[in-house]
């Protein structure tokens, strides 16, 4: 019993240690979104924290698919997006949600 709680604990720490920090990742975003996700980019992307959770986690999916070309950032945005996992734009959003 004592062995497999310690590999649980270790297990758990294990994806812990490799949780995707929305912080970090947000620092590429906020050079056009700003540091608090209140710039309304353009003139007219609207500002990220402005948006719900659902809204933004949709455009993530949407961006990183290539499926969306609002305000035409479609490119740019699939660029800035490629190579994020699912978890670390999960992650980025959660992390958006802090700054309102």
């Amino acid at each position: 019993m004592k062995k497999l709680l310690a590999i649980s604990a270790l297990v758990c720490l294990g994806v812990s240690a490799y949780a995707a920090d929305g912080a970090t990742l947000f620092k590429k975003c906020a050079v056009c979104h700003g540091a608090k996700a209140d710039k309304v980019y353009l003139g007219k992307v609207p500002a990220l924290a402005s948006l719900s959770y659902e809204e933004r986690a949709q455009a993530l999916k949407e961006y990183q698919a290539g499926t969306r070309n609002k305000f035409g950032q479609g490119a740019i945005m699939k660029l800035q997006l490629k190579g994020l996992s699912e978890a670390d734009l999960e992650a980025i959003d959660k992390y958006i949600e802090t700054l309102k």
